[in-house]
């Protein structure tokens, strides 16, 4: 049963008082898209409409505030039924919130029914057809068998070929329907009056019915191979358990996820999947987060730890306390990037639909230049009719239509699989182009943990005093300088002495006593140096440091500097294959970062980056982003702090880790779902394979239409005897649609090479 159309609420953060978002059903080319598009906006008010060919979403903005509403919706559905045989259905409210998980996140399948009808179809044409070949054929009781095979197929499969037509006719926008209505049509109708008439006239009712057959057949093929492109997708949402165990007043019950609320406990026993974002409250377990992250390894999650919906629970039972409702759960809110990337069009795909909107004109033109051309040239009519019905089925446009967006949906759907997350399918394209990346440092090529790699002592200590001290100091600090010091002294081996008293000084650092009070202890900042009235020495420029921590010491009232303990952030484990794949892959790799320019050219030796910028500010980022891109190219720029925001801006690619800052995240146009860098280069690799995918189908789709047309008008008839009859125009047309899906397919599979 159809769902009354109404304004659903809206989606990527448009306000719901501005735009309107709903699936059309019945498209098959670029031809239909244009169609639609052009006829919704025509409407007065719309800004802008746009139409997805794969998943059938139409996102339409209004130039007015407080222009949606339902007499808007109503409006808008008059539009898209006006444009042909298309009608528009509601958009789920959200990926997950929807009770049922039907499926609908993929394309709409229009197979004609199934696969029975359309071999039932394929059956009688066959049938036909041999009527036809063999000795009855021009026998009157033959020619009448063929009429009575065919025209079940004609008129059932082929009657909305003949409507599109008429659409097309008074709207003046074509698409591949329109070319199959008049080709077909043109077939049959003039096989109607041949049959009627006293002269006997040729038939090609076979011609006819299995032009409908083989595009409905081709068109089955098509949407099964569309179905698999939107597998990862499906595949995610399919995961997000529909109920939660939900416990109220001390007593489970079985709640549909939709109406959980935040604040409420949901527990999660081994074997299950965690319905909704939240923090363990009670128990721990091992959860496989890889439905979300991409990482196969499960982790150990225990209270208060954070759970996102979609992890499977494999070990023991736990109590979680809900953060997120259904509609903002992780899970959902991935489902919603990855559809957005495959709904907007990147411009290759623009350009595309332009040249198939005006292909589809063209080419009636050439049909009956073609047909006029044979019967001057003194070719029979039933010979120049059949040209001009191959030439007009045989140049569909829907693989030109095709070509971009199923590699934009198969390599989003993939990536999101892998914990990468594309903000549109520009943002695809965006990346293949880039030359050159840039690479914040701290908690980005660093793990944001300290470590000690520089020992100062003042004469006469020695670094061993000096860090025995200092760690002996800090044992009883959170800081974590304080932390990476003890760590460091214990894997040194170095024997730390317990202080009789420790006090933590806010802002400046500890202070401890040793020796029954004898000995004092300070570990802190320039500032706390000051303080004691002393003065702070230099810091080496090449200990590579990015903080320093002074000691003091006073014992017999006599206080002394003892030295300086300097800092630095480690590289992730990953950080130098990163820069290694980069380099392979032919691309220019730069270190930018706020830190000591000491710190950044140590770090950037350690991981194999020999372009270094350090002490930048974050507008000096944004000069350092402008260098690369006038230097090399297009630039990429990963990072995860709210310093780095406006740098994420300026590049033409900005990539964030989704544990980075909110505002990172939301000026990047690539989100990492876990922080591993090497997703930056497999994210690279995989829009790279993207746009030559989609390259490579524009190609064929092109070069196609190029070989075909003319062989199916017969220019080489003459000199060589070679033709393309219209049954087999209408195979080679399925074959090419299915050539450009199968091709992106190829994207599901492979490392995503270069």
């Amino acid at each position: 049963m159809d769902r009354p159309l109404q304004t659903p609420p809206t989606r990527a953060g448009h306000a719901a008082d501005t735009s309107f978002d709903a699936r059309v059903a019945g498209m098959h080319c670029a031809g239909c898209v244009a169609s639609i598009e052009k006829a919704v906006t025509s409407l007065p008010g719309v800004a802008s409409a746009e139409v997805s060919l794969l998943t059938g979403d139409l996102s339409v903005r209004f130039s007015e505030i407080g222009a949606a509403g339902a007499a808007r919706a109503a409006e808008i559905a008059g539009a898209v039924a006006s444009a042909g045989p298309y009608t528009l259905e509601p958009t789920r409210e959200t990926a997950i919130e929807s009770s049922g998980q039907d499926g609908a996140t993929g394309p709409h399948t229009h197979s004609g029914g199934g696969l029975l009808p359309v071999a039932a179809a394929l059956a009688l044409s066959a049938a036909a057809m041999a009527v036809s070949m063999s000795g009855m054929g021009g026998t009157a009781l033959g020619r009448w068998t063929v009429f009575l095979l065919a025209t079940p197929v004609c008129v059932l499969f082929g009657w909305n070929f003949l409507l599109a037509l008429g659409t097309s006719l008074r709207n003046r926008a074509f698409g591949m329907d329109s070319l199959i209505g008049l080709g077909a049509g043109t077939a049959y109708v003039s096989s109607v009056v041949s049959l009627l008439g006293a002269a006997g006239g040729p038939l090609f009712f076979d011609t006819a019915a299995i032009i409908v057959a083989i595009v409905r057949l081709g068109r089955w093929l098509e949407d099964r191979a569309r179905n698999r492109a939107a597998d990862a997708l499906g595949e995610l949402l399919a995961f997000a358990p529909d109920e939660a165990r939900v416990v109220r007043e001390g007593v489970e019950e079985m709640v549909a996820v939709a109406r959980v609320e935040t604040g409420e406990r949901v527990r999660v026993r081994p074997g299950e999947r965690v319905p909704l974002d939240g923090r363990i409250v009670r128990g721990g377990a091992a959860m496989d987060e890889s439905l979300v992250s991409g990482e196969s390894v499960p982790v150990e999650r225990a209270a208060p730890d954070p759970v996102v919906a979609g992890a499977m629970n494999l070990t023991g039972a736990v109590e979680i306390e809900v953060t997120r409702a259904a509609s903002e759960s992780t899970l959902s809110r991935i489902a919603a990037a990855v559809r957005k990337a495959q709904t907007e069009k990147i411009p290759l795909q623009r350009a595309a639909d332009r040249v198939a909107g005006v292909l589809v004109p063209v080419i009636m033109v050439v049909a009956a230049v073609t047909v006029g051309g044979w019967l001057l040239w003194g070719g029979a009519a039933d010979f120049a009719l059949a040209r001009g019905v191959a030439v007009l089925v045989v140049a569909c446009p829907c693989a030109v239509g095709l070509a971009a967006p199923i590699a934009v949906l198969v390599a989003t759907g993939r990536s999101a699989r892998r914990g990468i997350l594309f903000r549109s399918g520009g943002a695809l394209e965006a990346l293949a182009s880039v030359r050159a990346v840039g690479l914040d440092k701290t908690g980005t090529v660093t793990t944001g943990e300290p470590v000690v790699v520089a020992l100062e002592p003042a004469p006469p200590q020695t670094a061993g005093t000096l860090l025995k001290l200092a760690a002996s100091a800090e044992q009883g600090s959170e800081h974590p300088l304080g932390r990476a010091l003890v760590a460091h002294a214990e894997k040194e081996g170095t024997g730390l002495s317990t202080p009789e008293r420790f006090e933590a000084l806010p802002g400046r650092g500890v202070t401890a006593s040793f020796d029954g009070g004898n000995t004092t202890v300070w570990v802190g900042s320039d500032r706390l140096v000051r303080e004691r009235g002393l003065s702070v020495p230099a810091s080496p420029a090449s200990s590579g440091a990015s903080g320093w921590l002074r000691v003091l010491r006073e014992s017999a009232g006599r206080l002394e500097f003892a030295g300086s303990i300097g800092f630095r952030d480690r590289p992730r484990p990953e950080a130098a294959e990163l820069v290694r794949k980069l380099h392979e892959d032919g691309l220019a790799v730069s270190l930018v970062s706020g830190d000591e320019p000491a710190a950044v050219t140590a770090t950037g030796s350690e991981i194999g980056v020999r372009n270094v910028e350090g002490g930048l500010l974050p507008d000096q980022k944004l000069s350092a982003v402008d260098r690369l891109r006038e230097r090399y190219g297009p630039v990429a720029m990963v990072g995860d702090g709210i310093n780095d925001a406006p740098a994420l801006t300026r590049a033409d690619v900005g990539i964030a880790f989704a544990e980075g800052t909110e505002i990172a995240r939301e000026a990047a146009a690539v989100t990492l779902m876990r922080p591993d860098l090497r997703l930056v280069s497999e994210a690279l690799r995989i829009a790279r394979r993207a746009l030559r995918t989609i390259r490579q189908n524009l190609f064929w789709a092109f070069f196609y239409n190029v070989v075909s047309v003319p062989l199916a008008a017969g220019v080489l008839y003459p000199s060589t005897g070679l033709l393309l009859p219209p049954e087999a125009a209408a195979a080679a047309m399925a074959l090419s649609s299915l050539t450009v899906v199968g091709n992106a397919l190829r994207l599901r599979f492979g490392a995503g090479s270069s």
